[in-house]
């Protein structure tokens, strides 16, 4: 049990600096780029090796029942992981890229909140699941949490460029990662692997970022790998964060169970502000603060009040 919520930890912290590292990266490609440098972040070259270390790895620990399952996938079942692959691997890391890039870190991390209350009503619209007792009392806190932060943040000179296309983006990835979850239940109770679900989509995605990337910028795109360069995509942010939060998740579940592993997670919205007040220097408001503390009970109480086969 104390492995279980050391790893618990670990993977809340490793997906709660997610977007501080990506913004990290994003900061660093610009300086670099504007400065004559040609090593330049974009949703292209950063996707495409988490994506494609993620789904190697994946595949590699799931080869053997990979082997077994692809021979008997149906067309059903190759429609529903292509789109599984295009929602959870390819738009919404894309929209979750874009939307960082015009918001904060708080804005950002605060707006995905809404992938759990969204997936609610997917849930109900197309799987007919109930909505958990507390779900109307939940979105009126998130409700208010966001207009606290977001007035708290709008203050903020780097909050207030391209806020709107910052919102957009976030919104359609909120509504891209929501109908994934949705694609994942129907996934695992079919049976499927993480070789399929993640590692072939995984790969399918790193493909498809791998040809934008070279229609959009060249090869010159994947040349220019100087030491921050590899540190901080390949080793920084594929590998520790992409890989090591797939990794200490799949570990959490089989130690401590879904249910808890959902509720304890919602801690990454803390670590996010956190994460980037220390290391980006973002500053806080306390209306952002008192927003944040309001969404993450909200969700607490959503999870809290949800069956199992709801959890996202």
């Amino acid at each position: 049990m104390k492995s279980g919520f050391a790893l618990l930890a670990i993977f809340i912290i490793l997906r709660g600096s997610d977007s501080t590292i990506l913004k990290a990266l994003q900061r660093a490609g610009s300086i670099t780029h504007s400065s004559g440098g040609a090593e330049v972040i974009s949703f292209c070259n950063v996707f495409f090796f988490s994506s494609l270390v993620c789904g190697l790895a994946m595949v590699l620990y799931d080869k053997n029942a990979l082997v077994m399952s692809l021979p008997r996938l149906q067309k059903n079942d190759r429609l529903l992981l292509m789109l599984q692959s295009f929602s959870g691997f390819f738009l919404g890391p894309v929209a979750f890229f874009f939307a960082l890039s015009h918001l904060t870190v708080v804005q950002q991390t605060l707006l995905f909140s809404l992938t759990l209350p969204c997936t609610v009503i997917l849930a109900n619209l197309l799987l007919k699941e109930q909505f958990p007792r507390f779900f109307a009392i939940s979105i009126f806190l998130i409700s208010i949490g966001l207009f606290m932060a977001n007035y708290g943040e709008s203050s903020l000179p780097m909050a207030m460029a391209n806020q709107t296309a910052g919102i957009s983006w976030g919104l359609l990835g909120v509504i891209s990662l929501s109908f994934s979850g949705i694609l994942n239940r129907i996934t695992a109770q079919r049976g499927f692997g993480v070789g399929l679900t993640i590692g072939v989509n995984s790969l399918a995605a790193a493909v498809a970022f791998g040809i934008i990337a070279l229609l959009i910028y060249g090869p010159s795109h994947f040349y220019y790998l100087r030491i921050w360069w590899v540190l901080g995509v390949i080793g920084a942010y594929a590998i520790t964060i992409s890989l090591g939060s797939v990794f200490t998740l799949m570990m959490c579940y089989e130690k401590l169970g879904v249910i808890t592993v959902s509720f304890w997670s919602s801690l990454t919205i803390l670590v996010a502000i956190a994460a980037a007040s220390i290391l980006l220097a973002e500053p806080l408001q306390w209306q952002s603060i008192v927003g944040a503390v309001i969404i993450l009970a909200a969700i607490l109480a959503m999870q809290f009040s949800t069956k199992p086969n709801l959890r996202v």
